[in-house]
């Protein structure tokens, strides 16, 4: 078993963390120490303070899987769920408890995956590391039975007790759990939307778990199942209307405070001053004088308790650069801590443009002949709500952030992306190889356009 101090200087070099499994993770590490501030350093002697303020957290949601009693629904749940069973439903494997939203995480300074367990009984959680055997393809931690066999985008963990959990690598680049073969041969698929919530888990034998949201919030179960030739369903839903609200306000219903983490095999490993110049420059040629964007791989400090990590390029561990949500792209938000309001603005030039927001993400598009230091650039602006053209100074507003396809009130923000030639909004899969670096188009007097494409 991992030393815990070990395992926390380690994260840093975690890749593919997202919002919740991080947050989820973290707490689960911080609930086995004191409550008090640690300060841990990688190989580079960078600090990342993790400051717990609380040492609470939510037990493990161990409900009964009724994996044999076809007649029933896969999970016997409580009249009233937690707020979080989202984030910590868990799988039983030999004497812990397998949290099933969580990433598998691979820490290449070591070569070694990491995972994290609960144990059954006291409560605890251990983060796990499998070391390589030999120069096979296999990883294992002897303590605990576990054996990984690494099949490239496809990683399968055996435990002791005979059950396979398979992990498949997502467009992120982030690698879930996609199925759970019980060693009584039945078999679960879980099914993850877009955003990377967990959505849906099916059972081989037609009994099914829908996970709802409102606003990226978990909201409800829906569990459907036959009795007797008969089609059943049932919905339970956060009864206490406090502990939603609660939800919404910590994310986690704890009190954690963390500062951005920056993995080691990042592109960009510190937001440097020049850096910070270039997103203030950016922000006032498209937004309000109190609005922020974000254009070089880093949100701002302020929104670490949503986004604790930074978004733009790593490197994996084949070498190929993974990009990341702000990578060639750009958000406005209208306050530091994505709470504000803002009118967009776009720059005078161009000579074409979408007539309104589109449909699903509200975005919309503007041909340049030249614009900024380029030429034959389409500019993109998701998330517009109040669409209209105005001159303005200048400037030409379109509209304000957080329209139709934003992010939950009370984040706001519009997301924004050049491409080369006049494309009009590209398909999704077409983007990556047409993105501009924001930070090329316009001269902010500094060299910063110089990240690998």
């Amino acid at each position: 078993m991992l030393n815990l101090v070990r395992s926390l200087r380690d994260w840093p070099d975690a890749k593919g963390l997202k919002r919740s499994a991080f947050l989820f993770s973290l707490l689960l590490v911080l609930s086995t120490i004191p409550a008090k501030a640690l300060s841990e350093t990688d190989t580079g002697g960078k600090a990342y303070p993790l400051e717990t303020v609380s040492g609470y957290t939510e037990n493990l949601a161990t409900y009964n899987w009724n994996l044999s009693e076809r007649q029933r629904p896969l999970l016997s749940l409580p009249d009233q769920i937690s707020p979080n069973v989202d984030l910590t439903l868990s799988y039983p494997m030999a004497r812990f408890a397998f949290p099933l939203f969580q990433s598998l995480y691979f820490n290449k300074r070591s070569d070694e995956y990491l995972l994290m367990l609960v144990s059954k009984h006291g409560r605890r959680a251990e983060l796990v590391g499998l070391l390589r055997e030999g120069q096979t393809n296999t990883y294992s931690d002897h303590p605990t039975g576990l054996e990984l066999l690494d099949k490239n985008n496809v990683k399968i963990v055996r435990s002791s007790d005979g059950i396979e959990y398979t992990f498949s690598r997502f467009a992120d680049g982030e690698f879930r759990c996609s199925q759970v073969n019980d060693r009584h041969s039945a078999v679960l698929t879980l099914a993850y939307g877009n955003d990377a919530l967990l959505q849906r888990i099916a059972e081989d034998g037609g009994r099914t778990v829908r996970l709802s949201y409102e606003s990226g919030r978990f909201h409800s179960i829906t569990q459907t199942w036959t009795v007797n030739s008969s089609l059943l369903t049932r919905t339970w839903t956060i009864a206490d209307e406090s502990l939603r609200h609660a939800h919404a306000d910590s994310s986690l219903t704890t009190l954690i405070s963390i500062g951005k983490v920056v993995p080691s095999n990042a592109i960009t490993t510190r937001y440097s001053s020049e850096m910070a110049e270039s997103d203030r420059a950016l922000a006032r040629i498209f937004g309000d004088p109190g609005a922020v964007a974000a254009a070089n791989g880093f949100e701002p400090q302020a929104l670490a308790r949503q986004y604790p990590l930074y978004r733009g390029d790593i490197i994996a561990d084949n070498g190929r650069i993974l990009r990341g949500h702000l990578s060639f792209a750009m958000h406005l938000y209208g306050s530091a801590d994505g709470r504000g309001d803002s009118a967009v603005y776009v720059p005078v030039g161009f000579t074409s443009h979408s007539d309104g927001p589109s449909p699903t993400d509200a975005a919309v598009t503007f041909y340049y002949p030249r614009l900024g230091n380029l030429t034959n650039v389409t500019l993109a602006v998701f998330h517009v709500a109040n669409f209209g053209l105005r001159n303005e100074a200048g400037r030409v507003r379109i509209g304000n952030i957080g329209g139709p396809g934003g992010s939950s009130a009370p984040y706001k923000h519009s997301h924004i992306e050049f491409y080369r030639g006049n494309t009009g909004l590209p398909a999704s899969d077409a983007r990556p190889a047409l993105r501009i670096d924001p930070v090329s188009v316009f001269d902010l007097r500094i060299q910063l356009a110089s990240r690998p494409r």
